[in-house]
């Protein structure tokens, strides 16, 4: 292998989650100067106060997710979610000498680009479209952390484009400053891994998924090639929003959940970058005292754990008996799992018994976390298989 390829390699396998946290812990707390924060991180980071033995498990558990993760690359399902194979920071496969823009950064704010001065767009909609812009940002993961306000200025500033079957929305290599959001239709996303090789297909978009946030994110150029199959229509959103908005919502969004996360016992164990990602994959949701949150005999799609709020399982015994009481719930508790890792209806009710708010797995989501989680839940079902299999 040349010195270029072991470079790469380096990258990837040593370098590319090591920066990619440095760089969202910057974002989220912003200190200035940065260097003192960066080498605090990174001494941190190293693990001085680990013992020995806890060391090889960090070491064992990097090998396990990296494995896991080039697993992800070679699969080629149509069942993988929009970030598989783009929102992957990547290391650029087509050489483009004259380009400088191969570099990873994350947006830049100072005397010259100031966000204080930022002016969102606003491009005139009905409500028609608004309604159904708000539709598809629901579908689309990214969005999952704007509050109403965001979401106003985000829906105020998408531009509708239409695209021809066979038209290329974007293409691999270039630079990219706008992310998309199908509307309506069918696109197909294709990859180049190795350059003078022919594309690879990776999967298709449909209604509701959004692609081409990664350029905007760290200012690498798009990772991929986005192709309309049919006659399609996305919503457009310009970098300028999506930094201003979508990213810094993420970016709180994060913070949040992982410092709720810390708390959780199932993961008291799992290291901190896999805990982020679990972090970025939750979804909030809401319920009232008295409503179900889980019946029983219905097919589950879902895992929860409570973030604040108490809550109850019942399970019918003998049919035409009403349901018995088995198990409380309380903030840092789960429930859900075991109906996505057995595929089987759920067993039991959960009942909100006050205001309940929980943070949520859809099963996409929960697929990708698996490796880091299942061993836990297997291990953890057991404490009460028999009793209780939600």
């Amino acid at each position: 292998m040349s010195d270029k390829g072991k470079h790469k390699d380096y990258i990837k396998s040593k370098l590319h989650y090591l920066l990619e946290d440095l760089v969202a812990c910057i974002l989220i707390d912003k200190p200035t100067p940065p260097e003192p924060f960066i080498l605090d991180w990174l001494n941190k980071k190293s693990g001085n106060c680990l013992s020995e033995a806890e060391k090889e498990e960090l070491a064992q558990l990097r090998v396990e997710v990296d494995k896991l993760r080039n697993g992800q690359e070679t699969d080629t399902s149509s069942e993988g979610s929009e970030d598989d194979y783009i929102d992957e920071l990547p290391s650029p496969t087509l050489e483009k000498p004259k380009k400088a823009r191969n570099s990873v950064s994350a947006e830049a704010f100072g005397l010259w680009n100031k966000k204080s001065d930022f002016q969102p767009r606003v491009i005139p909609k009905n409500s028609q479209q608004k309604e159904r812009i708000s539709e598809r940002l629901n579908k689309a993961f990214m969005f999952a952390a704007l509050d109403d306000n965001e979401r106003e200025i985000v829906i105020n500033a998408m531009e509708e484009k239409k695209f021809r079957p066979g038209d290329q929305v974007i293409r691999q290599g270039e630079d990219g400053d706008e992310l998309f959001v199908v509307d309506t239709g069918k696109l197909e996303c294709s990859k180049i891994f190795t350059a003078g090789e022919p594309e690879k297909f990776l999967k298709f978009y449909h209604s509701g998924e959004a692609f081409g946030e990664l350029a905007l994110l760290y200012n690498v150029p798009r990772a991929a090639s986005i192709k309309a199959v049919t006659e399609c229509t996305c919503w457009v959103l310009d970098r300028a929003c999506f930094n201003h908005i979508v990213k810094d919502s993420a970016a709180r969004k994060r913070e949040r959940y992982e410092s709720f996360l810390t708390g959780v016992e199932l993961l008291e164990n799992m290291d901190p970058y896999e805990r982020s990602h679990i972090a970025d994959a939750l979804k909030p949701a809401q319920f009232r005292e008295g409503e179900y949150v889980i019946r029983e005999g219905e097919w589950g799609d879902v895992f929860y754990m409570i973030e604040e709020g108490t809550a109850l399982a019942t399970k019918t015994f003998t049919p035409g008996l009403p349901p018995v009481e088995v198990k409380q719930y309380k903030a840092g508790d789960y429930f859900g799992e075991l109906s996505l890792l057995r595929g089987e209806p759920r067993a039991a009710n959960i009942i909100a018994t006050s205001k309940l708010s929980c943070v949520a797995l859809d099963r996409r989501a929960f697929k990708r976390m698996l490796g880091p989680l299942e061993e836990i839940l297997r291990r953890n079902a057991r404490k009460y298989e028999g009793i209780l299999n939600i």
